[in-house]
């Protein structure tokens, strides 16, 4: 070849060591290149997952009319929000983004009651994390709880667990950040780089995987909304302490309400004459919350269980409530409320001796939720309903 293959090249005359040189350099280059499609992939990679949510024509708000609304965007302090006013606009639904684990951010600015609804089915359920502006620096600032069947459940899930303390006033902007792997959920507020709230979700049979907004009671505004997948993470989660919380029980069906007198007798008597029970078991959450297992919560029901005793013995029984209770020990009636109790329920809240018999004891709790507190009930949606109901119950070994 004596170097005639290179006559009409660009590296003519030039040795082999040289053309080898050349080989090198152009395979380095594509190394470079590779590596440069490389890190243009991750930053796209990154853009898409930090998208922005919640843009315009992308959810649907409904008013507490459970109507379809149109809502544009709103200048609020000089940031660009959705407005939702607890009332004519209550939620906003995002459409199609399906989500399991995430992390999202925004800016939001509430009177009484703005929060994020995540893991949603519907407007009726799924889980609540939501902001008390009012209640800044004190220990109701955040809350945390499932919602069953538009059933607001917020006297049961209480601190130092479900309610803790954050930084925010009222219809002051704030930034918020929420993260949510398997069953972990941390909120951050102002970007502190340590949680406000950590703790386990509870199960909600319920569930789904839409996001939502919600404000309660009054204007909220909610600014630069961005979301972002998580890898799911297995967090340990404490076994939850048995304690003696009665948590196995059977429930009848709903029935009406009334204040008629006598009106609880005649519904244990409905509910062993149509025997129709449900076997329910609320752990690890120790309150036995009815909202999951009625479509729409407005009634009375019967729940009962049996307790076992080696002998006669007397064994206090701690519990709380909301609404009215009967409680009824094997046939006779140990406490009875009849006005309407509407506040946070805890642990030990009351107590009662139980005068066990020796062998089988039936425990029979006849209870009422809170409806009767807002005269045809709480409205959510377009329907009068229970937005708490059940009571907590823990009998001493």
């Amino acid at each position: 070849m004596n170097g005639k293959w290179f006559e009409n090249d660009p590296v003519k005359n030039q040795s082999i060591d040289s053309f080898d040189s050349i080989c090198t350099k152009t395979i380095k280059m594509g190394i470079r290149y590779t590596k440069l499609l490389f890190i243009a992939s991750l930053s796209i990679l990154f853009v898409d997952a930090q998208q922005s949510i919640f843009n315009p024509g992308s959810y649907t708000v409904y008013s507490e009319d459970n109507e379809k609304v149109v809502v544009g965007d709103t200048l609020f302090k000089g940031k660009q929000a959705i407005k939702l006013d607890g009332y004519a606009r209550s939620i906003a639904l995002l459409n199609d983004l399906k989500t399991k684990n995430f992390r999202v951010e925004m800016d939001i600015a509430g009177k009484i009651m703005p929060g994020l609804g995540f893991h949603a089915k519907d407007g009726l359920n799924y889980q609540f994390i939501y902001f008390r502006p009012q209640m800044g620096n004190t220990r109701e600032a955040i809350q945390y709880i499932p919602i069953y069947n538009g059933a607001l459940s917020w006297v049961f899930y209480n601190y130092p667990v479900y309610e803790t303390t954050a930084d925010v006033q009222s219809l002051e902007w704030f930034h918020a950040a929420f993260e949510v792997r398997g069953k972990n959920l941390k909120v951050f507020v102002n970007d502190e780089p340590e949680p406000k709230m950590d703790l386990s979700i509870l199960d909600n049979p319920i569930n789904g995987e839409k996001l939502l907004l919600r404000s309660l009671f009054g204007p909220s505004y909610f600014a630069n909304i961005t979301y972002q997948p998580l890898l799911e993470t297995k967090i340990k989660v404490s076994p939850p302490s048995e304690k003696g919380f009665l948590t196995n029980w059977e429930i009848s069906r709903q029935f009406n309400r009334d204040t008629i007198v006598g009106h609880f007798d005649n519904i244990l008597d409905l509910a062993n004459t149509q025997n129709h029970w449900k076997t329910i078991n609320t752990s690890p959450d120790s309150y036995v919350n009815f909202s999951p297992y009625f479509e729409y919560p407005q009634g009375v029901l019967v729940a009962k269980t049996t307790m076992e005793a080696e002998h006669e013995s007397v064994k206090n029984l701690h519990f709380d409530f909301v609404g009215r209770v009967k409680i009824i020990l094997n046939g006779n009636a140990v406490f009875d409320y009849k006005k309407i109790k509407f506040e946070r329920v805890f642990d030990g809240t009351f107590s009662i001796g139980l005068p066990l018999k020796k062998g089988k004891n039936e425990l029979v709790v006849i209870a009422e939720g809170d409806a009767a507190f807002f005269g045809k009930g709480f409205k959510y949606l377009n329907r009068q309903q229970h937005t708490n109901w059940g009571f907590i119950a823990r009998i001493e070994p």
